[in-house]
This record gives C-alpha cells, structure tokens and sequence, in this order.
C-alpha cells in the first residue's frame, strides 16, 4: 500500500442510499456525500445527516472529515479515519432546528472506498455522550440486501402487499401467474422492529404450491411444481418495475463470506420426506439468471445455500449459509436470493409458513496470520492486536505478509520508524467496510542500530551500548554518541 500521489483538486457529490443502525434496527434513507480531493488529501461531508424512523425524524446536521490520507489497493481508493469533529448545522431550507447545535464534539470512524463510480463507506459516530449510543451509517448500496429487516412495504396488485425490495407470486410473470395465488404477507411477529415476512405454502385439489420469496421476480409457466418454468430470476436488462417504484433486481458490488437470517418455520403436517424450507442466494454478473436453473449458466459468481432449514418450534432460529465461489471469471453485479418454505418444489403441506427477518450478508476481515520479512509475528493470535519482535534488515510495506479470512477483505499495511524501532501497523477492512480489525507491531532491526541512523547537520544521535537508538537518556548510563560527519564517542549521562 502507498499513499495516493497528490493530483488537481476536484469534487463529487454522491446521491446514495444511507442505512442508519440505532439499536440494532435500521431504517433507510437518500442523502447527499460529498468528496474533496486537494494535494492528495480528502475531505467528506454526509450532508444534511437525519435519524428517521417510523414515527418522527431528528435532523442532526452536517458531518465533516477533513484531511483524510488515502490509500491505493488495485483500482480502489480507501479512506480511514478516526477523528473527533464538530457536527455543523445543515442548509436543508425545510429543516428549522438541527441538533448540532446541542452536541458537543463527536468522535467518528470511518472506513471507506471509492471504486470506479461506486462509493462505499462506514461512519460510527459516538453519541454516547449526548444520546446514550453509537449510531452506524452505512453509505451506498450493493452490499447488502434492500429492506433487510421487513419493516417497509408497498402495495402489489389489489389488496396485496409486498416488502420492498422483495416479491413473490403477487407480482409474478409468465402465463399461469394469475392462477399462482397468494404467498405472502406482513407479520408483526418480528424477530427486531415492528415487521417481518410471512411466507406460506396453500393446496389447491392436493397440489402444493410452495410460498416463495425472492429480491428477483417470480415466474409461472407451468403446472407441474417441479418443472423449472416455475423460477426466480434477475435480469438488470429489464425496466420493469414493482409496486414501489423499484427494479425486480438488487445491485450486488462484492462477494460476502455467508447469508444469515432469522426464521420461524413451522409444517402444518409434518413431512418426513420434505421436512426442509430453504433459503438461498446467487451473485451474477447481472444478466439473466433463474432459480432453478434450466440450463448451465456461466454469468455466475458465487452460490450459498441452506436447504436444511428445521422446523424451529416456534421460536426464532438463526440460519446461515457461505458462499461458494464457482470459478467464473465474471464481476459481481447483481443477487438473486430465494426464500421457500419447501426445499423441494411442491412439497410439504398446504399450510406450511416461514416468518423471515433481518436478513443480513456477512463479511469476514480476521486476521489468521502474520509475517515480517519471512518471520512469522511470535505468539499471534487474532484477538490480540499488539506485538513486539526482532527481525534483520530495513522493512517496507512489503515485508509484511498478512493472511485475512474475507472474501475480498481489503489489507492496508503502513510502517513508521519511531525512536530505536519500526511501528507496523496493519489494517484489515470487510469487503463492505462494515469492519475493521488494527494489528500494532513494534519491530527491532538491525536497520534501526547505530550504522544506519545518521543525524542531520549539527546535531547529535545518541545509541545504547547495544547499537540501539536511544530517545530518552537515563542517569548514570553509557551512551555512544554519533556526529553528522559519522565520528563517534562514549558518554556517561
């Protein structure tokens, strides 16, 4: 990693979608981020910053981070910074009192990339001080899935509803849609919030029709439950739209580790043979993709599956799923995920139901290993952040070798010589900058001893017997002196 070379200042403005995280439940909004690059630095603005929920909003104000140092991983800028600031006012004329006017400074966090056209950061601003609670803002989409906790719902067809961002047979395709039926439906039985989903299978003359939802669109073609004309699909080519206005698709920028949800699932009859809902996702390059597939498709990136979902009891249980990438060399564009209460089409009972909640993809950025110039860092473990060694010769970004269990994590590796030692510090970022784990290793190098350190004109170096650069002299030791002109002598302190 090298610091980004100073280029012509310039600015963007940013209109993204922002997710806002207060206790754990999220709420969606669009905002205005802007960037500013002067000599190679920037500064971020999250413009006209509001906490919404159900019931009311609280406009907050203007969050600024000034001077943030860059860093350069393959076509990606990235931005860390931890910086106390002064929330300012907003300009939003339809706003008449910000709360930046009552809080003291904040400390903010922030991780950040800017790829192509796509911005991707995370803010923590500590509140705890004002408001009892940090507050995660999640800037840009295409990294997790839209309406992921079920709270926000829009009107399909008639009388029927649909989460947004999400759809089942209300909204479905093909020539037998009409005869599909009823699948889905809000639930105030929730695992966070207020709203869940509630998807359930029906018998019509003892054919079963699996309830299914999906961030694609559904299709009926055929009569047959197992015929693959029944399907979710994608196709970013498409301009069709749903009841609220958004696409039958959800942009998808990176890979994550794993899909997590929280179910309910109960069978109305139990089925021994079929006892199984299933939920699953597929990350493609955004060209047309169903499930179950009918053919071999090559558009796609990387598949996670849980077909084993049990009935749970009515309690709600935690699922999960990795991905599993399929070796194509195609970019992550766009996610298909598929949820049923049947793993296999047409089966379990007429009266099957699975609540679904705070879907959510998990991105890993753990540390598994560390090394300096070949040398393994002693006594690593992940959790433990802070390390001392020894290692021969002068080390560069480049000596460290990190080892990360992220798909796509980002690595950020800087070195610093700080008194009679090399400070490497390591970052490792989620591939949706969601987290970040710092490692802090303080190295002794020969690089650091006396022959290779040299004062400037006019002053003094001062080393241990041992050849070590000393910052602070000790009453009654022996130091070596060094001279600009390279002479040296002994001193008692």
């Amino acid at each position: 990693m090298v610091a980004v070379a100073a280029v012509a200042a310039r600015a963007t403005d940013y209109n993204v979608p922002v997710t806002i995280t207060v206790n754990g439940v999220s709420t969606e909004q669009k905002s205005v981020f802007s960037v500013n690059e002067s000599n190679g630095l920037y500064d971020i603005t999250l413009k006209n910053f509001t906490l919404q929920s159900a019931d009311a909003s609280m406009p907050v104000g203007n969050v600024e981070i000034k001077g943030i140092t860059p860093y350069r991983d393959g076509n990606a800028t990235l931005l860390i910074a931890n910086n106390t600031v002064s929330i300012t006012p907003g300009d939003d004329p339809n706003v008449t009192f910000w709360m930046a006017a009552m809080l003291p400074p904040v400390n903010i966090d922030l991780r950040g990339k800017i790829e192509g056209d796509q911005l991707r950061c995370y803010i923590d601003i500590d509140l705890s001080a004002s408001m009892g609670q940090v507050i995660q803002v999640a800037i840009g989409d295409g990294y997790q899935i839209t309406n992921q906790s079920f709270e926000n719902w829009h009107t399909s067809v008639a009388d029927y509803v649909e989460p947004n961002g999400w759809h089942s047979f209300e909204s479905a395709t093909g020539a037998l849609a009409a005869l599909a039926g009823h699948h889905i439906e809000k639930s105030d039985d929730a695992h966070s919030g207020k709203a869940s989903a509630r998807i359930f299978a029906t018998s019509i003359f003892g054919i079963i029709a699996n309830g299914t939802m999906t961030t694609g669109r559904m299709n009926a073609d055929a009569m047959s439950a197992t015929d693959p004309a029944n399907h979710a699909y994608l196709d970013m080519s498409m301009t069709d739209v749903d009841g609220n206005g958004d696409p039958f698709y959800t942009p998808m920028y990176a890979v994550p580790d794993s899909i997590a949800a929280w179910v309910k699932f109960s069978q109305g009859t139990p089925n021994s043979a079929h006892p199984y809902a299933t939920l699953s996702a597929v990350i493609t390059d955004g060209t047309r993709y169903q499930d179950p597939e009918d053919k071999a498709y090559t558009n796609v990136v990387a598949k996670a599956k849980n077909s084993e979902i049990a009935v749970t009891d009515g309690q709600w249980v935690r699922v999960t799923a990795p991905f599993i990438g399929t070796g194509n060399d195609v970019a992550p564009k766009a996610v298909l995920v598929t949820a049923s209460t049947n793993a296999d089409g047409g089966q379990g009972s007429g009266n099957d139901e699975l609540l679904i909640d705070d879907i959510e993809f998990i991105y890993n950025a753990k540390v598994t290993g560390l090394k300096i110039k070949g040398q393994d860092v002693p006594g690593f473990a992940s959790d433990n952040k802070s390390y001392e060694m020894e290692v021969n010769g002068e080390i560069t970004a480049d000596d460290i070798e990190v080892a990360v269990d992220g798909t796509g994590a980002r690595v950020v590796k800087t070195v610093e010589t700080e008194g009679d030692h090399y400070l490497c510090t390591v970052r490792a970022i989620s591939a949706d900058m969601s987290v970040m784990a710092t490692y802090v290793i303080q190295v002794k190098s020969s690089a650091t001893a006396i022959s290779t350190l040299k004062p400037a004109a006019g002053q003094t170096t001062y080393f241990t017997l041992d050849g070590r650069q000393a910052t602070a002299l000790a009453p009654g030791r022996i130091y070596i002196c060094r001279q600009a002109d390279g002479t040296t002598h002994k001193i008692r302190r």
